[in-house]
């Protein structure tokens, strides 16, 4: 699960985690404080009496070392960017490998779609607005199914399988895996550089899991987890085909990820606290699918939802992303 928080300067906090913390990061870090705090910490700079204090806030959490250095990435404007750069690098070549398998996707997500629209307004334009523009796979000129199909797309593709699919094969592989009941951190500076698309999951004892996808800035996120019962629920047949599309696409993935590790290691090694290799991970992925679904977004091929979240129930834990 992953999740962003805006703050009102320009340090932003991004989070993920396979499940939920007992205690969101949010409620720990601030990133309009110690955004700057720990850059200038990792900097050398002195602290005044106020930042001393903050400091330790942090060492008595476990989020700084002894020495008042981040344990977790911290990263200033023109750090954040190179990350941004690189993991861009990723999420095109994501971009380029999903765009050749679409024809393959749309047998999945189509079903989907078609599952879920009559009792799926979060996955769907508001019935008193137009459908966006631009073409959709499969629609014609002027069709109302355009944006809805796209939305679908967008769920599927970037909620189930590029996030909570690959991170899921991620962790398999040990590359970006926290400890149990943990969250990978991080803070970065700049609109957008802690990550904008994030997957959240939440259990429901006895009826699987609720999946949103979406930003966690936008109220309709938050709404969203009120009420899972609104979501629709995945219709149980489809599961299967849906899983497997998700580990085969999402092991090609994973194969882009290991191969973009060398461009990745030397850029992570400027970030203060970025020796946790995870986390690092975790943060540069969160940009390599943003640019993935800026760039299939701007193809046309999926409709980035206009309430800022998708939801869905499904029952299969490994479409929730547990490492089965």
């Amino acid at each position: 699960m992953t999740s962003g928080i805006r703050a009102r300067t320009a340090w932003e906090l991004g989070w993920w985690a396979p499940v939920p913390p007992a205690l969101e990061p949010g409620e720990l870090v601030d990133p309009a404080v110690h955004g700057a705090l720990l850059s200038a910490v990792a900097d050398g700079a002195p602290l005044d009496r106020l930042g001393q204090h903050r400091l330790e806030s942090l060492k008595a959490a476990g989020l700084a070392s002894a020495d008042g250095q981040p344990r977790f990435p911290v990263a200033p404007a023109a750090q954040a960017k190179a990350v941004a750069e690189t993991a861009g690098d990723l999420g095109r070549a994501m971009a380029r490998l999903v765009a050749g398998e679409w024809s393959r996707l749309e047998v999945e997500y189509e079903p989907v779609h078609a599952a879920l629209s009559p009792s799926a307004p979060t996955i769907e334009h508001e019935p008193d607005r137009p459908a966006p523009a631009g073409p959709t796979a499969g629609a014609g000129p002027g069709s109302r199914q355009a944006a809805p199909a796209g939305a679908a797309a967008f769920l599927v593709v970037g909620g189930l399988l590029l996030d909570l699919g690959v991170r899921r094969l991620l962790r398999r592989q040990g590359l970006a895996s926290p400890p149990f009941g943990s969250a990978f951190v991080w803070l970065a500076e700049g609109e957008g550089a802690a990550g904008s698309w994030f997957a959240r999951v939440t259990g429901l004892p006895g009826r699987g899991s609720l999946v949103r996808f979406g930003h966690p800035s936008a109220p309709a996120f938050q709404l969203a987890a009120a009420d899972p019962e609104a979501a629709p629920a995945l219709p149980a047949s489809l599961e299967p085909a849906l899983r497997e599309l998700c580990e085969g696409l999402g092991w090609s993935v994973v194969r882009l990820v290991e191969d973009a590790l060398p461009a990745l290691d030397p850029v992570r090694r400027r970030v203060a606290g970025a020796d946790d290799e995870g986390a690092f991970l975790a943060w540069a992925y969160t940009l390599a699918v943003d640019e993935a679904l800026d760039r299939l977004s701007a193809r046309g091929l999926l409709t980035p939802p206009a309430t800022g979240v998708t939801t869905v129930r499904v029952a299969d834990p490994a479409l929730a992303g547990a490492a089965l």
